[in-house]
């Protein structure tokens, strides 16, 4: 396995990992406008929603 990240464009399976990124932005910091973090089928909506237009991407190492 390769220390190396690996780039790649996010899909819904990401979502998960997404939000719980996302949360502590919300949680912990003013760094976001919003109050709630993000359920996993909100997050899959946004990355949808995103990739229609703009890439969403996620790096990737390993399985993490």
């Amino acid at each position: 396995m390769s220390d190396t990240p690996e780039l790649r464009l996010a899909g819904a399976r990401d979502a998960s990992a997404c939000a719980a990124i996302y949360a502590p932005a919300i949680l912990e910091r003013s760094t976001s406008f919003e109050y709630q973090v993000p359920s996993t089928e909100e997050m899959a909506r946004r990355i949808a929603a995103v990739a229609r237009f703009f890439p969403w991407l996620v790096a990737e190492r390993g399985a993490r």
